[in-house]
């Protein structure tokens, strides 16, 4: 968290001499899920669940078209995972069980914006993004839950802790966003509503060597990566006179 803090902090101050600079909150929804697949015989599928987005956006604007967003957000991340099997004595009759996990993760976003002015503004963007996950909830449909742990355990399982074991298990996850948005003049700033699609980059799971990877490979296995669609609202507060009046026109 000191890192993501200390980051954001850095890119806003870095640029707010210039004069440039819109800040401001942001809220919304995000609906997320996994890809991936453990071995050719896995016939079990991921459903998408949805957790708040919240946090603060700057805006440091190159020209009237281009300019860069830093955002620190808190967002949460995971998915539902449904398994369907046969009655051993009534193979005609399945069964559904599911597992959901949620992550609290902190999430940096350094996307670059492009503006285009009408009686209204649109703007499209894209750029990286980076999450941390800090821990989590996890619930299944046989009414069981609890807490998701972040640190090293013999077992994943005890009792209603789950633990993810950060050598197996990747903390860090880096993606790329991609998206568009509209915003309008109101009040002191500017009300702007945006639309992303981000896709992980990195597989979720670590492996001892890359032959252990290339075995899991062998028998099925498919990169485990996160997705995620996020509809937020922010509201923009420019910095500076001239750059208020700049930006409200």
């Amino acid at each position: 968290m000191r890192k993501f803090t200390l980051l954001f902090v850095t890119l806003v101050f870095t640029f707010s001499s210039f004069g440039q600079w819109s800040v401001g909150p942001r809220l919304g929804v995000n609906f997320s899920t996994l890809t991936g697949k453990w071995n050719s015989n896995d016939d079990s599928k991921s459903r998408w669940i949805t957790g708040p987005v919240v946090g603060a956006v700057g805006n440091y604007s190159f020209t009237d078209m281009f300019s860069l967003n830093a955002e620190l957000l808190y967002i949460t991340m995971g998915e539902k995972t449904i398994y369907t099997y046969s009655e051993e004595s009534r193979a005609l009759n399945s069964q559904t069980y599911w597992e959901k996990e949620k992550y609290h993760c902190f999430q940096l976003p350094i996307l670059f914006r492009a503006d285009f002015l009408t009686n209204s503004l649109f703007f499209a963007f894209f750029g990286p993004y980076f999450t941390y996950k800090l821990g989590g909830k996890w619930k299944d449909s046989d009414g069981n839950s609890g807490k998701i742990k972040i640190q090293e355990h013999e077992s994943r399982d005890d009792g209603n802790t789950w633990y993810l074991d950060p050598d197996y298990n990747r903390r860090f996850d880096f993606g790329i966003y991609l998206g568009a948005g509209a915003g309008k003049k109101l009040g002191p700033g500017r009300l702007e509503v945006d639309l992303r699609y981000g896709i992980g980059l990195l597989d979720l799971n670590k492996f001892d060597d890359k032959d252990d990877k290339q075995n899991a490979k062998d028998n099925g296995y498919k990169a485990y990566r996160s997705m995620n669609i996020s509809l937020s609202v922010a509201y923009m507060f420019p910095l500076g006179k001239d750059n208020s009046a700049r930006f409200l026109d």
